[in-house]
């Protein structure tokens, strides 16, 4: 560790300001590793860097070491600097409090080695933990103005110092955190404003007085606190957070999110605390092929999730009715344990499936003072189930079909696709009006029809547009899903308009439907459903866009010929659409033809090849496209 000496730069600094000779046989700076550094007393300064495109440059490494040996010219300017003023200011204060070094992560980190810059990442938690005192610069505040309340109470700061990344560490490590404002007036210390900084930055008081020590928060709620800080490279993100979490890892910037990743992946080495996979608990639509989150943010709403002890979570799966001669016959290690292996994280879960959907229960709970009827209620995660693999949906809850089992899963982390974030559904209902439908409404009511035209993302998987004929007293729902990549349009004939449960089981159907089953996009398809008390159907045909960010949904009301026996919808893969159009005419099931045609009907595929000229075809598409050849 390379710390500065106090005596050393004021002296300089004295001699600099009266004109006297600099004495260059005096170091200052020097390094202490292992017992020579646990003897050192240290003060450690908290700031934000200063932005050069506002004048406010910070002193380098490399500036500080060739101090006493550069030009008077150069020399001058660097003292002009905001980021010289702050270590001057940093060491008067430390000699006050009777310190001879001081640590700035300015120019006390040689950031042109990346082994060393390495170092400083993986050991700044304990170097900070390890100082006598540390200094929170603030920056942009006054001693009057730093801390405020709104109208109901709650603590907020304008100060740039609490939206940073690197700070959380900052303020959580040391045992003495002093604050100054712009002109280095004492604000006050950690410890006096405990309540005050728990309010803004959601740190319970007891750590903040504590220290992370007395009571191990879980890593989702760790997460938590990082959720609105940013960093200026995206993979300090996770880097500032190694110290918190208790792991060490190589520095690879450049690798963007994946550094994340990297993160919650040695999180899952030492560590069995299943509050990882607890973010996104306040979601209320999305789906990810990833079980581990894509950076801090997923976790904004875990600040009062904690891990439970074994016990504690037997005891609340006993709650659910599972014998407890069951629990105590499971082996101990499949609540302790899981891995990552290269086809997912291996875990074992307390799981009740329906169908291709699961529920599976966390040795996680909200603190007691959420839980309406009883303590350390497990928090749950939805699952769509395939052969592929399986994915995680947000919002709702899947009925109830128990038994609950232990299941082993395989939770995928490594899906790196890069999926268009929306994707745009463009209707075109013209004639339904002259069937005398009508557009009744849109669930859930986030969803706005715009220009004739709806998008979803990964905030808005699902849309439900229902469109009623009251003459008739019939209705039918256009469903319209995206997640994952992935899109579906279908049509849902009930008695009555839906009702906002029934919107929420059939979300939970439609993603059951999308990501449950093999999946690949179709330039055409049509689906149809019967009107109820009615001798029409609907169809509806989709053309997916060639640039593959939306798609057109041709819906129309139109009579059944008879020949539909069912109200089962049909796949309609007309590959060879723009062909086909070209021919004089088709012909079902030419056992003798050389060249045929294959087209999906009702979901099992059919022959047609090619007739004469002379024999004209009457297409009739009832959206499993039944086919009628008259002969003349």
């Amino acid at each position: 560790m390379r710390l500065i000496h106090v005596t050393a730069i004021l002296d300089l600094e004295t001699s600099i300001y009266e004109e006297r000779s600099i004495d260059l046989s005096k170091e200052i700076s020097g390094e202490f590793y292992g017992l020579a550094l646990a003897e050192k007393g240290y003060a450690i300064l908290s700031h934000c860097w200063g932005v050069a495109e506002n004048g406010e440059k910070e002193v380098s490494f490399q500036e500080m070491e060739q101090l006493t040996t550069m030009n008077e010219e150069k020399r001058n300017e660097i003292r002009r600097r905001t980021g010289y003023k702050k270590i001057i200011d940093t060491c008067k204060q430390a000699q006050k409090d009777g310190l001879e070094w001081v640590w700035v992560d300015t120019c006390c980190i040689d950031k042109k080695s990346s082994s060393e810059l390495s170092e400083a990442i993986n050991s700044m938690y304990r170097w900070y933990a390890n100082a006598k005192q540390c200094y929170a610069y603030i920056h942009d505040a006054t001693w009057d103005s730093w801390l405020y309340k709104d109208e109901v109470g709650t603590i907020h700061s304008s100060a740039k110092w609490f939206t940073r990344g690197w700070t959380l560490q900052e303020l959580i490590a040391p045992e003495a955190v002093h604050f100054f404002d712009s002109k280095w007036n004492r604000l006050g210390d950690k410890k006096q404003l405990a309540s005050h900084l728990g309010g803004v930055t959601r740190i319970p008081v007891y750590v903040l007085q504590d220290g992370l020590g007395s009571g191990r928060p879980g890593v989702a709620q760790i997460m938590s606190w990082a959720a609105d800080r940013t960093t200026t490279r995206e993979e300090d993100r996770a880097y500032s957070l190694l110290g918190l979490l208790g792991v060490h890892m190589p520095m690879l910037y450049g690798e963007g999110k994946n550094a994340f990743r990297r993160l919650q992946l040695e999180i899952i080495r030492s560590s069995n605390d299943q509050s990882i996979f607890a973010w996104g608990q306040k979601q209320n639509a999305g789906c990810s092929g990833n079980f581990l989150a894509e950076d801090p943010s997923c976790f904004r709403d875990c600040s009062d999730i904690v891990p439970l002890s074994r016990q504690d979570f037997i005891d609340a799966l006993q709650r659910d009715a599972i014998a407890k001669e069951a629990l105590h016959n499971i082996p101990a290690e499949r609540f302790r344990t899981f891995a990552a292996t290269n086809d997912g994280i291996q875990i074992w879960l307390p799981t009740e499936t329906f169908g291709k959907l699961a529920e599976v229960k966390l040795a996680c709970s909200y603190e007691p003072k959420r839980s309406n009827y009883y303590s350390n209620i497990p928090i749950t995660m939805n699952l769509v189930l395939s052969q592929s693999g399986c994915f995680r949906f947000f919002g709702g809850r899947i009925p109830k079909a128990g038994p609950i089992e232990f299941k082993q899963h395989f939770l995928p982390y490594n899906d790196v696709r890069q999926n268009p974030s929306s994707f745009t559904f463009e209707l075109d209902c013209q004639t339904l009006s002259l069937h005398n439908f009508l557009q009744y409404g849109v669930n859930p009511k986030s969803i706005q029809v715009e220009d004739g035209s709806v998008t979803l993302s990964k905030d808005n998987d699902f849309a439900a547009i229902t469109y009623v004929n009251k003459w008739r007293r019939t209705c039918f729902s256009v469903v319209l899903v995206y997640c994952c990549g992935r899109d579906l349009v279908f049509i849902v004939c009930p008695s009555k308009p839906l009702e906002w449960q029934e919107v929420q089981l059939l979300r939970i159907c439609s993603l059951e439907r999308l990501l449950g089953n093999e999946w690949k996009p179709e330039i055409r398809r049509m689906e149809h459903a019967h009107l109820r008390r009615s001798i029409h159907h609907v169809r509806v045909v989709t053309t997916r866009h060639s640039c593959g960010v939306g798609c057109k949904v041709t819906i129309d009301v139109v009579r059944c010929p008879g020949c539909c026996s069912s109200q089962k919808a049909g796949d309609w893969n007309p590959w060879g659409w723009s062909e086909a159009s070209r021919l004089p005419g088709i012909m079902r099931d030419g056992a003798t033809a050389n060249v045929k045609y294959t087209w999906h009907v009702d979901g099992s595929p059919t022959s047609f090849y090619p007739t004469k000229s002379e024999i004209r075809v009457r297409l009739t598409c009832v959206l499993l496209l039944c086919l009628t050849a008259v002969a003349r």
